[in-house]
C-alpha cells in the first residue's frame, strides 16, 4: 500500500483511535464535554473546566477526531482541551466559492476562538494545522501564550512541494492531477469506511494549493514572536529535515528533532505531552 494512502488512513482511523484510548480518560472527556450552541457544536469541541486552555488544529484531509489519542493525556494533565475543525474539513462549513487561502482559514479559526471568549491560550497545530497555527500566532501574538508546531510541511518553494508530493506514488499523483481524481477519492472513502469524506474538492485542492504548496513556513519562521517548539520527525519527508537545517535563527523558536514519522500525535502522544510540559 502506498505511503500517502497509509497517511490518509491514519488521519481518519477513528475506530482504532477510540479502541486504543484509555477507557477512563475517554469517559472523562465525554462527561466533561460542553454542549455549545448548535452552529458552533458542529466544528468546535470544548472539554470545559478551569484548566489552561489549549487549542488543537488538525492537518490536511483530517478533522478534530485526529486528536483522540492525545486528548485524554491533555485532560489528565488538567488542560481545558478545545479542538476546531478547519475550514472545509470535518464538521466545518465547506463553501465552494473560497480559495481556502491562509486568510480564509485564519478568519475561520479566529471566529471560532472569539466565540469561546478566549484571550490567552496554548496553540498546537499538526501538519497543515501547524502552518496555520504559526501564521495565527503572527497575526494574533497577544492571544497565543505558547505555540507547538508538529511536523509542519517545510518546503523551500512551490516547485519543491509539488515535486515532493507527487513523488509519493502513482496513486497520489492520480489523486492530485487526474481528471478522474474524483473517482479516486470515492474509492478511498469506500476503503476507509467513509472516514475520509469530511472535505470536498474545493477545500482539498484549495488548501493544498494555497497553504501547503505555497511554501510560506520558512518566511513565517522569522516572524514568530511567541515561545515556540517546532517538532521535526527524522522519518518524515526528507525535505523537511533538510530544509530545517537551513532555517534562520529565531530566539523564540526551539527546533526539536525525534525519530518519529509524520503522525506523532497518534503514534507517540507522550512525546507530544513532553514537548508541552518540558520547559
Amino acid at each position: 500500500m502506498l505511503f500517502w494512502f497509509r497517511e490518509i488512513i491514519h488521519s481518519f482511523h477513528f475506530r482504532n483511535m477510540i479502541k486504543s484510548t484509555p477507557r477512563d480518560a475517554l469517559q472523562s472527556y465525554q462527561e466533561s464535554f460542553i454542549l455549545l450552541p448548535v452552529k458552533q457544536r458542529r466544528y468546535i469541541t470544548d472539554s470545559g473546566g478551569n484548566g489552561d486552555p489549549i487549542i488543537l488544529l488538525h492537518g490536511f484531509l483530517s478533522s478534530s477526531k485526529y486528536w483522540n489519542r492525545l486528548r485524554p493525556h491533555l485532560l489528565e494533565a488538567g488542560y481545558r482541551v478545545i479542538t476546531i475543525d478547519l475550514l472545509g474539513f470535518g464538521n466545518a462549513s465547506k463553501p465552494t466559492t473560497l480559495h481556502y487561502s491562509y486568510d480564509d482559514h485564519l478568519a475561520h479559526i479566529h471566529s471560532a476562538i472569539t466565540s469561546l471568549g478566549l484571550t490567552r491560550f496554548t496553540l498546537v497545530g499538526h501538519s497543515m494545522g501547524a502552518l496555520l497555527a504559526s501564521r495565527y500566532s503572527i497575526v494574533h501574538p497577544k492571544e497565543v501564550q505558547t505555540l507547538l508546531l508538529l511536523h509542519p510541511p517545510l518546503f523551500k518553494n512551490r516547485a519543491e512541494a509539488n515535486a515532493s508530493l507527487r513523488a509519493t506514488g502513482k496513486f497520489y499523483r492520480f489523486l492530485l492531477g487526474s481528471r478522474f481524481r474524483s473517482a479516486g477519492w470515492a474509492i478511498i472513502r469506500i476503503f476507509s469506511l467513509h472516514h475520509i469524506s469530511a472535505h470536498n474538492q474545493s477545500s482539498r485542492e484549495g488548501s493544498l494549493r494555497n497553504v501547503i504548496e505555497s511554501a510560506q513556513m520558512s518566511s513565517d519562521f522569522l516572524r514568530i514572536s511567541v515561545q515556540t517548539k517546532f517538532l521535526i520527525g527524522t522519518q518524515d519527508r526528507k525535505e523537511y529535515t533538510k530544509n530545517a537545517k537551513n532555517l534562520p535563527v529565531n530566539p523564540h523558536v526551539e527546533l526539536v528533532s525525534h525519530n518519529v514519522k509524520h503522525h506523532s500525535p497518534i503514534s507517540h502522544p507522550q512525546l507530544v505531552m513532553s514537548l508541552l510540559t518540558d520547559s
